[in-house]
Order: C-alpha cells, then sequence, then structure tokens
C-alpha cells in the first residue's frame, strides 16, 4: 500500500548498459508506482487462482488529498496537507515498524529508527496485517497502467467514495476495538507473568478525511498526550526524550512536553496524587532533530547553484524554515530546563523518529543527561512514523 500522490510522482532514473561502444547512461523519468509493480508482476502471475491467493495481493495506491488541493500546490509541496505515512514491513510472523520509506539513501547514508517484532509479536503483527488488509481494501488496485493527475483522480473520485470511506471508518472501529479486548486480556491479573512489554497499536487520520467525522476510539495524538501526562502525574521525576525528522511541534505537543522539569505546568494537577520529588529530582525535556547539513530537504551535494524552478527554490528554503521553528521551540524546551540537539553529519541525512520516557536513574545522573546509559530506567517508547507536527495530527 503506497500513498497515490508520492507513488505517481515522477521522478529521474538513470539507466545503465554496456554496449560495443562502452558504458551508456540513458536518463529517463519513472514512478515509485511503475518500479515497484513491475517487481509484483512475476509474484502476482503466480498467486492468481491459488489457495493464496486471498484478493489482497497486489500494489494498492492510497489517495488522501482530493483533486482541488492539488491544482493549487504542485506535488510534492502538496503533501503539506496530508499524506498516507505508515510504514509497515510484515513478512511470516515478523513486523518492522519504521520510519523509512526504504529508498536507496535509506541503505546508504540515512539515519533512521525501526523495531522489529518476531514469532508474532503477541498478536501485534497479525493486528498490522489485519490493518494492511483494511486499508487495502479502501485503496485502488493499481493494475501497472501509465496514470496522470486526470486519470488519478477520475480513480479516486467515484461517486462511492463516501461509502468507501465509511466501510473504511466500520472496519477501523472494529479492529481497534477488538485490540482492546485483546490488550484487557494481557493486563489481566492472571495472565503469564513473563510480560517484558506490552504494545498498543495507534491510528491517526486528520478529522478532514472523514469529512469532519473524528476517530471512533482514541487517536495517535490522544493516547500519546494520555500517556505523557500519566507519566508526569505518577513520576514527576520522569524525562522525556523526543526525536523528529522534520520539527515542527504543535502548541498542544509543546505544552506536554514543557511539562517535563516545570512544576509551576503541574498546576493541573492535584497535588496530593503526585509522587513528591525534590526540586534536582523533576524530570526535563530533550528534544533531538536534523540541522541545516542533515536536514531531509537540504540540496544534495550542498550546491545550490542547480536550485531552479519554483518547487526546487521552495525546498531548498525548507531547511532554513524548520530551523526558525527549531529555534521557537527551544525557546520553551530551553525555559524548563531542558535541550534541544540538532544531528549534523555531512553526506547524511536523519529520519529518526520517536519518543523515549524514562524514569529518574543512572540516566539523569550521568554528566550528559540527554542520553539514556541506563535502559532499566526506560519506561515507555513510542515507535512510527509520526514527526509530532502540525501535519501528524
Amino acid at each position: 500500500v503506497l500513498d497515490a500522490n508520492r507513488a505517481t510522482r515522477k521522478v529521474p532514473l538513470t539507466k545503465t548498459s554496456n554496449s560495443k561502444l562502452g558504458r551508456e547512461e540513458t536518463s529517463l523519468r519513472t514512478n515509485s508506482a511503475d518500479a515497484v509493480y513491475s517487481r509484483l508482476v512475476p509474484h502476482l502471475a503466480k498467486l492468481e487462482g491459488s489457495l493464496d491467493d486471498n484478493g489482497n495481493s497486489g500494489l494498492f495506491l492510497f489517495p488522501v488529498n482530493d483533486k482541488r488541493l492539488s491544482t493549487i500546490l504542485p506535488s510534492p509541496l502538496d503533501e503539506v496537507a496530508g499524506v498516507f505515512h505508515i510504514k509497515a514491513y510484515i513478512i511470516d510472523d515478523e513486523l518492522i515498524l519504521s520510519g523509512a520509506n526504504l529508498s536507496e539513501e535509506y541503505f546508504s547514508n540515512r539515519v533512521d529508527r525501526y523495531i522489529s517484532f518476531v514469532h508474532g509479536g503477541g498478536g501485534v503483527v497479525e493486528f498490522y496485517a489485519d490493518l494492511c488488509d483494511i486499508l487495502s481494501s479502501y485503496s485502488i488496485k493499481y493494475d501497472g497502467q501509465t496514470v496522470n493527475d486526470a486519470t488519478l483522480f477520475s480513480m479516486f473520485s467515484t461517486k462511492d467514495e463516501e461509502d468507501r470511506k465509511r466501510t473504511l471508518e466500520q472496519s477501523l472501529k472494529q479492529l481497534f476495538y477488538e485490540g482492546n479486548k485483546i490488550m484487557d486480556h494481557v493486563y489481566d491479573s492472571t495472565a503469564p507473568n513473563n510480560v517484558v512489554a506490552h504494545a498498543i497499536p495507534t491510528f491517526q487520520v486528520s478529522n478532514r478525511f472523514f469529512r469532519g467525522r473524528s476517530l471512533p476510539f482514541p487517536s495517535d495524538q490522544e493516547a500519546t498526550f494520555s500517556l505523557i501526562r500519566t507519566v508526569v502525574k505518577i513520576d514527576p521525576s520522569a524525562s522525556i526524550r523526543l526525536s523528529s525528522a522534520y520539527l515542527n511541534l504543535t502548541r498542544s505537543m509543546l505544552s506536554v512536553l514543557t511539562i517535563f522539569g516545570n512544576r509551576k505546568n503541574l498546576h493541573h494537577i492535584p497535588m496530593d496524587s503526585i509522587i513528591r520529588a525534590d526540586e534536582e529530582t523533576f524530570g526535563v525535556p530533550y528534544v533531538l532533530t536534523a540541522g541545516l547539513t542533515s536536514h531531509g530537504f537540504a540540496p544534495k551535494g550542498g550546491s545550490r547553484a542547480q536550485i531552479t524552478g519554483i518547487v526546487e527554490r521552495v525546498k531548498a528554503s525548507v531547511p532554513e524554515a524548520f530551523i526558525t521553528l527549531v529555534k521557537d521551540a527551544a525557546l520553551s524546551i530551553t525555559a524548563s530546563g531542558g535541550k534541544v540537539l540538532m544531528y549534523e553529519r555531512p553526506g547524511w541525512t536523519f529520519h529518526a523518529k520517536g519518543i523515549w520516557i524514562t524514569s529518574h536513574g543512572n540516566a539523569d545522573k550521568c554528566n550528559n543527561r540527554e542520553l539514556i546509559s541506563d535502559t532499566s530506567s526506560l519506561v515507555s517508547t513510542i515507535i512510527g512514523s509520526s514527526n509530532y507536527g502540525a501535519r501528524s495530527y
């Protein structure tokens, strides 16, 4: 399942071949949909008509934005309004959740993060397999035909679009409610005591996608905020570490982050419900993001001489715009005793996302308190593709 907009965006491709005249390079233009589909075709032919063919085999394009937006903003700038952003990879009984798109640079010079669930992951792998099936059912199956903007939106702007969205909504509701029942069993006092961690899947979609209707279950944003507030209430000495490839924190996220390290921000929580803590043991927030050199939108090779066209000029200005946002966030983070750090490594891009919450311990007693030197102090972590910014929520 790919984002429809990204998958059909034309990208340059250099094809190398050997001839009598030597090595020749041919410049072509393709897109992710065509490239992926060409690789799938041989395998799909083997599946056709077999017992393993469940109808969900193939390439599916998930539409997020409507035609009106794309007529205003050229691709990829129209992604500011929304994009299909799930990165989940399943093979047999193993699942990898990541922030990576698996383009070439992810295997060479890009820093990212992932987590692997093996042997079914206590039901997590099956859950995400079901989620992929649901998303595939809503999406449009790609048959290898070349598409442009006109044919793309004629595929997605069908008269049954609203019916398909309601079906998607109900399917998601059923899946996540069943998931809650599984979690109720996990937390049962009679459950096995060899559990080392609990994995709780979340999902995020804008209200605009469902025509103003919110999700019929807690969203990723609600779950994240609830987790953070609960930790501070139980343990004010806890610290939080947040990593984002594109730091554009919403005011809501910034406010919950700065609860850490700021006793004044606890005024809305009854003090008799908070474990007593000295000023020195109060936790603090740490934020890590990409710097100018290692920003995902930084011009390749660091040269501005090759920047031509409005799209290229806008993209080239993105890193500096984000640095301004980073400085704004730093004012609040540092006021709470925290730090904002920027990853810089020539030739590399930074794309890691996540949240780590630690209790007060050796992790916060070392000289570099932003480091987690004692893994036993880790209380909770959030893995996925969210950058915790305005577009994420």
